[in-house]
């Protein structure tokens, strides 16, 4: 009796084994997904700066000689004051942009304040980028300025199994960091 259930011993903690396999290299490859876009994007942000340094460089040169210097960082308070196109972007499979872009329009703050919703990133004034920590429950988002991909504010959020959804909590989170610089009129 023994010789039989050994095989299906074997088999079942071979399929545990495999899909334990399946599961870390699932986690790994969205861990690799999430860390690479940022730095990407990063790269792209700095080679942007790079142009146009020189492009400054080179207009400062021609006209009097003289090196300006760089650009200072806007100020987050002003930033979230003037803005008012959102661009929502989410690197997560657990919740779409398109959820958090309702859940937006369905506050009467974002009404009240006149800000849009905008598909075009470089029409936006602010930047929601929504990820989720892999094997958690916690979502966390960031608003960057899109001109200087300076973070301008941040907060975390988790999921629970009943009470508010993920969508509702993002919105509502954002709305009071923008509360703080922008009463409700």
């Amino acid at each position: 009796m023994n010789r039989q259930l050994s095989p299906k011993l074997s088999n079942v903690n071979l399929t545990r084994f495999m899909l334990a396999l399946l599961l870390c290299a699932a986690c790994v490859s969205t861990a690799r997904a999430q860390a690479s876009q940022p730095v990407l994007r990063k790269q792209g942000a700095e080679q942007q700066q790079q142009a146009a340094r020189q492009s400054r460089d080179d207009e400062d040169v021609e006209d009097d000689g003289e090196v300006s210097a760089p650009p200072a960082a806007a100020d987050p308070a002003s930033v979230l004051r003037r803005a008012r196109f959102v661009f929502v972007r989410s690197d997560s499979a657990f919740i779409s942009g398109r959820e958090v872009e309702d859940s937006l329009r369905k506050r009467k703050e974002f009404r009240a304040w006149g800000m849009g919703i905008t598909r075009n990133e470089a029409q936006a004034d602010l930047i929601i980028e929504i990820t989720r920590k892999p094997l958690t429950r916690r979502f966390t988002f960031s608003v960057l300025d899109p001109r200087t991909s300076e973070v301008v504010t941040s907060g975390k959020t988790r999921s629970v199994l009943f009470g508010k959804k993920i969508p509702n909590k993002i919105a509502e989170k954002f709305a009071n960091r923008v509360r703080v610089y922008r009463p409700y009129p």
